[in-house]
């Protein structure tokens, strides 16, 4: 009996823990869930409605006017001017042939021509509009741009039969002085699915501008604005509910750049190369570069490479323009201020003269005898100036010229620190300058030779390299950065464009002070002969004779290169600086294949800069 007792007693109690474990498990839960609900409620109620209710928003999006682009002085180089343009909400249209034909008619386009743009754009290829519905179903789409207000008058007078049809007031890029400046300054054009893909996570959209080369595509992050547009309600399937509409959200404006460039400089430099190249093409395409420069900050104060384009024609989506410059062969969207590196012929005899001061290979005023040779390493070469200078010293030597005497020097420094002093001036490496595109140029090495040419360097090529002669290979940037640090006793800047980034509303948001890249170990004595060698560029004895400006002595070297194994039309340059005593800006000159000789070809491009910009008269 004691036995069954308890037997009784544990199946009785055995239930009963069950039964409280089960409340208590059920009593937690509760807990849980009442905590969560209270989380959701009252905690984050308020966070939680705001993100519902902006799941049931959608923005149709308007882009904001790009931001201004003025010069030093605060003249404005980039606009955005407003433009009305028709555009199509693909959720909202009913029957889109016939609104398509409806627009077409009204605004003189042809059907096809708007359904080209509907299907294909952004990089883009819809094969049908229930396509274009699922992946842009709030657009807008842009039909057309820049309409009339005729144009506008008669489609606004039937929007209201025509649904996801609509005309807004866009911004669109404006470039007032049309082709001036334009390799620098850059253009916009729609983002294509791969920029969109890379610049999504910014907050870009599909139909956004963007800018695509030059200033507009380096501060494009700047430049941009934040978009507004239309707010609409949608349900659940996303589609737009009709007739519940909400405040527009504004656009915001893009930040202003100030460059460092003067706009009347710019014109002035883009009028003397033009005309310069314009004067020696016979037939062929010719192109050139002009980069000036401050030479006590590295700014840059005015960029021209020829031929240009003008950047309204990617604002406006001219086809038929695009389409050229694309395929013209003269190349006017390379900027060969920046890109093209060649050879640079005597002008790289700063390096070479500064160089040889410096370590000792001669001296100022020793006076060697020049014969218009000297044997490279059993290689004898020859200046072009038969007989050369007989007894010279260093600084008649630079202004003449003589590649003999500079053959003595650059046996003398041998490859080694030639290449040294190259690299310490900045070849082979990229300036830096805020622009995309740049060469870094080219000094060759053993291991470059033996790649490109199956050679192997030789003792002897340190002659024609001194020279500016050979594979080794500048932009005209580089040449104006190193005429620069001439200038200034051996500060090597790096070239700016952008001094200052500006809010809409004027507060400063940027300063871009320079920046010093390196001080080229070479000694104020070899700079100074340099300098002294290049005063005297247009005396009697110098390259740039007859080319002096009366009351304005100005510094300058000439650089002539042999093109095609000397079969081909010279490459032609300068670089100067001016005034003399107190040098305000440094010109580098190229002129591709142009023929002649930097006297006759570039070095007249830099004098009509220099008296047009000082206000001269000759």
């Amino acid at each position: 009996m004691k036995d069954t007792g308890i037997w009784l007693r544990q199946r009785f109690e055995r239930p009963a823990r069950r039964l409280v474990g089960f409340v208590a498990f059920a009593a937690l839960i509760f807990a849980v869930l009442l905590g969560r609900l209270i989380d959701v409620q009252i905690v984050h109620g308020a966070e939680y409605r705001a993100q519902a209710e902006a799941n049931q928003i959608r923005l149709i999006r308007v882009a904001a006017p790009r931001g201004l682009i003025v010069d030093r002085h605060g003249k404005v180089m980039v606009r955005s001017r407003p433009s009305f343009v028709v555009a199509l909400v693909p959720s909202l249209v009913k029957h889109l042939h016939r609104e398509l034909q409806s627009v077409a008619s009204t605004i003189h386009l042809s059907p096809a021509k708007l359904e080209d743009r509907l299907y294909h754009h952004n990089g883009v290829n819809y094969r049908n509009f229930a396509e274009v519905q699922t992946y842009e179903p709030y657009g807008p789409v842009v039909l057309a741009r820049n309409l009339s207000v005729a144009d506008v008058a008669r489609l606004s007078e039937l929007l209201a039969d025509l649904p996801g049809v609509d005309i807004e007031v866009q911004a669109i890029r404006d470039y007032p002085y049309n082709n001036v400046g334009s390799l620098m300054l850059g253009y916009v054009g729609l983002i294509t699915a791969s920029e969109y893909k890379r610049l999504r996570p910014y907050g870009y959209s599909p139909n956004a501008i963007v800018g695509k080369d030059g200033l507009e595509y380096e501060y494009d992050r700047y430049l941009r604005g934040r978009p507004g547009g239309q707010r609409v309600v949608v349900d659940a399937a996303g589609n737009v509910v009709a007739g519940d509409r909400l405040p527009d959200k504004a656009p915001v404006p893009g930040d202003t750049l100030e460059l460092a460039v003067s706009l009347r400089l710019q014109r002035i430099v883009e009028s003397a190369l033009a005309h310069g190249v314009q004067r020696v093409q016979r037939g062929e395409s010719v192109s050139g570069a002009v980069v000036v420069e401050d030479p006590w900050t590295g700014r840059i104060l005015a960029m021209s490479s020829y031929p240009n384009y003008n950047p309204n024609d990617f604002a406006l989506d001219r086809s038929r323009k695009i389409s050229f410059y694309l395929t013209d062969p003269a190349q006017p969207l390379f900027n060969r201020a920046i890109a093209a590196a060649t050879p640079t012929g005597s002008t790289f005899k700063m390096v070479t003269g500064s160089a040889a001061i410096t370590v000792g290979v001669i001296r100022r005023n020793q006076i060697v005898y020049d014969n218009g040779e000297w044997n490279c390493d059993g290689y004898l070469a020859r200046d072009i100036v038969s007989g050369g200078l007989g007894y010279t010293s260093f600084v008649p030597a630079l202004a003449a010229s003589s590649d003999g005497y500079f053959y003595r020097l650059s046996m003398g420094l041998g490859l080694k620190r030639l290449r040294k002093f190259a690299l310490l001036y900045g070849l082979d490496a990229r300036t830096g300058i805020d622009l995309p595109g740049e060469s870094k140029g080219n000094w060759p090495t053993n291991a470059w030779m033996m790649k490109n040419y199956g050679l192997p360097q030789e003792p002897s090529d340190a002659c024609f390299l001194g020279i500016g002669q050979g594979a080794m290979q500048a932009t005209p940037l580089q040449i104006a950065n190193i005429a620069s640090a001439v200038v200034n006793g051996g500060t090597l800047y790096r070239p700016h464009i952008v001094t200052r980034i500006l809010s809409p509303d004027g507060r400063i948001i940027k300063v871009f002070p320079p920046v010093i890249i390196r001080h080229v170990p070479v000694t104020q004595k070899s700079l100074a002969a340099v300098r002294a060698g290049m005063a005297q560029v247009t005396s009697a004895v110098g390259t740039a004779y007859g080319l002096a400006i009366p009351g304005f002595p100005f510094a300058g070297k000439t650089g002539t290169v042999e093109t095609d194994g000397g079969n081909g039309p010279n490459t032609t340059w300068f670089v100067c600086w001016a005034p003399l005593k107190h040098p305000k800006l440094v010109i580098a000159v190229y002129v591709d294949r142009s023929g002649g000789y930097g006297a006759n070809v570039a070095a007249p491009i830099a004098r009509k800069i220099m008296i047009r910009y000082f206000r001269l008269k000759v």
